[in-house]
C-alpha cells in the first residue's frame, strides 16, 4: 500500500479545544480591567499616564484644569523620584516639545513645563545635558514657592539708602555720647562707605560688585559682633544696616 492510501491518524480535538490533553501554558492572557471600566490600565510607575493627564488637563478648564495640572505636577515629581532612563526622558521631551505644557498650572502658580524642566534634570547625566536652553530659562524665571524673594525695586539705591541711614545713625550715636569714637569705628565707617560706592557703580554679578558685596557683609558682621567684645566700642547701627544693604544688594537682578 503506498504512503498516499495510508489512512491518516486522527488528531485528539481535545488539544484544540482545551482539553486535558491541552499544554497549560498555552492559556490565553487576558488584560486586568480597569476599575472603572473593561480596558486595561498601564502601570502607574511608567510614562504613560503622565502623557494621558497632560492631555485631559488641556481639554480641562477652570478648577478642574488646576486640579489636574497639580496632579500632574505630582506625578513628574515622583517619576523623578523614583529615577528613569531613556524612556523617561523621552517622555520628557515629548511633553516639553510637543507644546502640551503650555499654559498648565497648578493653583499654587507652578507651571507644569517648569516641573518637567526639574524632572529631566533629576534623571542626571546624560538625560539632563539634553534640557534645551529655552526650557532652563523658563525654570530659572520661575519663582520657587518659599524660596525665592523678589529683588527690590530702584536698582542699587535700596542699598544703598539703608547702608547711609546706618551709619548716619552710627554717627548720631557718636554725637550723643551714647557710642565713644574709637579707631575701629572710623575703619568700618569708611569700608562700608567703599563698599557701597562699589556695589552702587559695578555691574550686578561682576567680580567687583561680588567682592564689594562680600566686603561688607565681612565689615558689618565684624561691627555687628563688638557687641560681645568687652570695652571695644560697638559700632552695631553701622552694622545692622550693613547687613540688611548687603541682603539687598544680593537680591539685584539688574
Amino acid at each position: 500500500m503506498s504512503d498516499a492510501s495510508r489512512p491518516r491518524p486522527r488528531t485528539s480535538s481535545s488539544a484544540v479545544e482545551g482539553g486535558e490533553g491541552a499544554p497549560s501554558d498555552l492559556a490565553a492572557w487576558e488584560p486586568e480591567p480597569s476599575a472603572q471600566g473593561g480596558t486595561p490600565t498601564p502601570p502607574l510607575g511608567s510614562p504613560l499616564p503622565m502623557l494621558l493627564l497632560a492631555q485631559q488637563a488641556r481639554r480641562a478648564s477652570g478648577a478642574e484644569r488646576l486640579r489636574l495640572a497639580a496632579q500632574l505636577n505630582e506625578l513628574l515629581a515622583d517619576l523623578a523620584a523614583e529615577g528613569g532612563g531613556r524612556v523617561e526622558a523621552d517622555a520628557f521631551h515629548r511633553l516639553l516639545e510637543g507644546g502640551t505644557l503650555e499654559g498648565l498650572v497648578d493653583a499654587d502658580g507652578r507651571t507644569c513645563r517648569a516641573a518637567a524642566v526639574e524632572s529631566l534634570l533629576a534623571l542626571g547625566f546624560p538625560y539632563a545635558l539634553e534640557v534645551r536652553p529655552e526650557d532652563l530659562e523658563h525654570l530659572r524665571s520661575t519663582p520657587v514657592l518659599g524660596t525665592q524673594l523678589s529683588p527690590p525695586r530702584g536698582g542699587p539705591f535700596p542699598a544703598l539708602a539703608v547702608g547711609l541711614g546706618a551709619l548716619a545713625a552710627q554717627v548720631l550715636l557718636h554725637a550723643t555720647g551714647l557710642v565713644p569714637p574709637g579707631g575701629l569705628l572710623i575703619l568700618q565707617g569708611l569700608l562700608t562707605l567703599v563698599s557701597l560706592a562699589l556695589l552702587t557703580v559695578a555691574s550686578v554679578g561682576s567680580a567687583l560688585y561680588r567682592g564689594a558685596l562680600a566686603l561688607l557683609t565681612v565689615v558689618s558682621g565684624l561691627g555687628l559682633g563688638m557687641l560681645l567684645v568687652p570695652d571695644v566700642p560697638a559700632g552695631w547701627a553701622a552694622g545692622l544696616g550693613g547687613l540688611v544693604a548687603a541682603f539687598l544688594a544680593a537680591l539685584r537682578k539688574s
